[in-house]
């Protein structure tokens, strides 16, 4: 199993929005970043579009997009991950407010059980948070600088609601409750800006595992390789 991790996206802009992590695991751990959108969208005259945008604002994160067939996705992706080409799976939390993204998690669920054996998982939110992060993931200004870039080439998408503009807000909000979420009821704040908050566990079995107790915080670059050596 090698430095890969595959993000599966509920829609292109998922992949920058909560792609904190993977960014910084490609350039501070030296990840090769794969993208599987498990749809472009709703609407059937913006996916060529979409699909566009996403290329585009993988390329401007260096992540490698792979378009899937839609007709077989789960088989498809179910095939990927017996062969173990990625060392980690990035995906929502089954209660992430959107239908899509609790789709989304269910499909990265049942092809992991399809394809058998032991998975690193780390769960997003965005649409609803999640109960019981384990993980808060800082942000350097450079790193918020190249999400924003990177979202910025979804145009369409900001056209109707600019999730770049509102990105440092939420990610500010993500160290406030991360703080007490992880380090418990009282905990001061990290000196940190911003962040994004993740679960990190296994998938074995048809069942899921711890992957270590309590919260961690991932500031330094040694913070994220300490982290991370379980995912090669």
């Amino acid at each position: 199993m090698d430095k890969t991790a595959l993000l599966l996206a509920p829609h292109p802009d998922d992949e920058s929005i909560v792609g904190l992590l993977a960014l910084r695991l490609r350039d501070e751990c030296g990840f090769r970043i794969q993208v599987v959108p498990a749809t472009l969208g709703s609407r059937v005259e913006r996916r060529a579009a979409r699909q566009r945008e996403l290329q585009a604002a993988c390329a401007a994160l260096g992540f490698q997009p792979i378009f899937l067939d839609p007709a077989h996705l789960q088989t498809e992706l179910a095939k990927r991950l017996r062969s173990r080409r990625a060392g980690l799976v990035i995906m929502p939390h089954a209660r992430d407010g959107h239908p899509r993204h609790r789709a989304t998690h269910w499909l990265g669920v049942a092809a992991m059980d399809a394809a058998g054996g032991v998975f690193h998982v780390v769960e997003t939110e965005y649409w609803h948070p999640l109960a019981r992060p384990n993980l808060l993931v800082a942000a350097s200004r450079a790193h918020l600088a190249a999400l924003r870039r990177a979202l910025r080439c979804h145009r369409g998408e900001l056209a109707r609601n600019d999730y770049a503009a509102r990105l440092p807000a939420w990610m500010s909000d993500n160290v406030r409750r991360g703080a007490e979420l992880l380090g418990g009821a009282g905990s001061a704040a990290p000196r940190i800006a911003h962040a994004t908050l993740y679960r990190a566990r296994i998938r074995a079995g048809g069942k899921w595992h711890a992957l270590f107790r309590g919260g961690r915080i991932v500031q330094s670059a040694s913070d994220l390789a300490a982290l991370a050596a379980a995912w090669k």
